[in-house]
C-alpha cells in the first residue's frame, strides 16, 4: 500500500470540509461562519481579536465585524485584556455555549440518518479514525490552527 501522507492530509481536510457542506443545515440558526468563531472561542478560551483574525485567516475588520453581531446577539461579550486595558478579549456567553452545544446536536441528528445507512464494519472504521484524529489533535493542543 502506497502511503502518500500528502495524499491522506488533503483528502482528510478536503472532506471534513465537505462534510459540513453537505450535512443539511436543518433545525439550527448559526451561521458556519458565527460556529466557527463560537468553537475557536470555546477551544482556545478568551481571545483578543487580532490573535481571532490571524487562527481565521481574516483580516482584523472582518473579525471585528463578525464578533460585533455575534455580540450583537448576545453569544460573545467583549473583555478587557488583563494584561492591556487597550486590548479587548473576546469570550462565549452562556449563550452562546448554549446555541454552540444546540448546533453540534442538530448537526449530529441530522447527519444520523446518513451514517445508519453504513454497516456497522464502516461504522466501527469511522469511529476507529476519528479516535485516531482526536489522538493526534490531543498530542498537539497548541497546533499552529489553535
Amino acid at each position: 500500500m502506497d502511503d502518500d501522507l500528502h495524499q491522506l492530509g488533503e483528502d482528510l481536510v478536503t472532506t471534513s470540509a465537505r462534510i459540513v457542506r453537505w450535512t443539511p443545515k436543518d433545525g439550527y440558526s448559526l451561521s458556519l461562519a458565527s460556529a466557527r468563531i463560537l468553537a475557536r472561542l470555546i477551544d482556545n478560551g478568551p481571545t483578543r481579536i487580532s490573535d481571532l483574525a490571524t487562527l481565521e485567516r481574516s483580516s482584523q475588520p472582518t473579525i471585528t465585524n463578525h464578533v460585533k453581531r455575534l455580540e450583537a446577539e448576545g453569544l460573545v461579550r467583549r473583555d478587557t485584556d488583563a494584561t492591556d486595558a487597550r486590548v479587548w478579549v473576546i469570550t462565549p456567553t452562556e449563550e452562546g455555549l448554549r446555541q454552540m452545544r444546540a448546533m453540534r446536536y442538530q448537526l449530529g441528528t441530522n447527519v444520523e440518518p446518513f451514517l445508519a445507512e453504513l454497516s456497522a464494519a464502516d461504522r466501527a472504521a469511522l469511529r476507529d479514525g476519528l479516535a485516531v484524529m482526536l489522538k493526534l489533535m490531543a498530542a498537539r493542543p497548541n497546533s499552529p490552527g489553535g
